[in-house]
């Protein structure tokens, strides 16, 4: 089985082409904070999960390297996802709910975790545990901590959870804008060293850092500003000048718009609705300049709409 860390010439080729379809589902991203990575040690990257699987693609746009991810174990059960999956450079984590066989698991992950960290390459984990698409942050697990105390143990060289903030202007509409903010790094030795010369319980300790990262990707989210709610009357007009092209457009990105509602409606969690656009663009990107003119114009109809209905 390949190494998470290894070099990987067609991997890096689909991680660039990713890059480019992720912005394209998006009026723009800005990446923000990459002086805050860590230039040496092992580096546990913690962002906020509010987006699916998209929130890894935008994660991805930090680094032009690999880059491993933790995800739930029950999505690796059908063998052919499982082989996808791990050569995306993801690796399962089981959780208490998948019952103690399948979590006594995890320390063969955390050792692999350990060994991609020992190559320099950064790994991403979810702290929450879960994924919902809201602003705000629940509260965050001890697992990031643990895996970064075992990282502290086994190498000899410095061990950083980097806060990020991953930042959506809508969860379920396409051409918002978004963010990425990378946040100052964690030093998870000289966290612990200083705790438990204080005399700090461990648990303690663990309750301590999660507050602290918590608080951390909470100051790097909210940040997108609100849009404009005024010239009703002359949106109004350029709203009707540019029916014809809306038209064009919404014909011309068909095989990406209605894809995109069928599969959706199929789907209980709506928070994948970027990951699944993110999906038929990666598919068609011969369609892209219909796509983005018909998201765009949709989001600027239903955003006047919504304006004509505030009080």
């Amino acid at each position: 089985m390949a190494k998470i860390w290894e070099n990987n010439n067609t991997y890096n080729r689909v991680h660039a082409y990713a890059n480019i379809v992720t912005r394209s589902c998006f009026r723009s991203v800005s990446v923000e904070g990459l002086e805050n990575l860590p230039k040496e040690g092992a580096v546990l990257l913690a962002p906020n999960h509010v987006a699916a699987m998209m929130d890894p693609m935008m994660v991805l746009l930090i680094s032009k390297g690999p880059v491993g991810f933790g995800a739930r174990s029950d999505i690796f059960a059908n063998p052919k996802v499982a082989k996808f999956l791990r050569w995306t450079r993801i690796v399962p984590i089981a959780r208490e709910r998948n019952g103690l066989q399948e979590v006594a698991k995890n320390y063969e992950i955390f050792d692999e975790i350990v060994d991609v960290l020992d190559h320099d390459t950064p790994f991403c984990l979810y702290a929450e545990g879960t994924h919902r698409p809201e602003r705000g942050m629940l509260p965050v697990k001890k697992g990031i901590f643990r895996i970064a105390k075992i990282a502290c143990d086994k190498l000899d060289k410095p061990v950083y959870v980097v806060p990020m903030g991953l930042d959506y202007e809508y969860f379920f509409r396409a051409q918002g804008r978004a963010a990425v903010r990378v946040g100052k790094p964690i030093d998870i030795r000289a966290e612990f060293a200083s705790r438990e010369q204080a005399g700090m319980a461990e648990g303690d300790i663990y309750r301590e850092l999660c507050q602290m990262l918590r608080e951390a990707d909470l100051s790097l989210i909210g940040r997108i500003p609100e849009r404009r709610h005024d010239r009703k009357l002359l949106r109004c007009l350029l709203g009707l000048l540019a029916l014809p092209l809306f038209l064009a457009c919404a014909a011309g990105s068909i095989l990406i718009w209605l894809p995109h509602l069928i599969i959706l409606a199929t789907m209980e969690d709506k928070a994948w609705s970027h990951t699944v656009r993110f999906a038929v663009h990666f598919l068609f990107p011969i369609l892209w300049p219909f796509a983005i003119v018909y998201e765009r114009l949709l989001n600027f109809y239903r955003n006047l709409l919504e304006d004509f209905k505030r009080k």
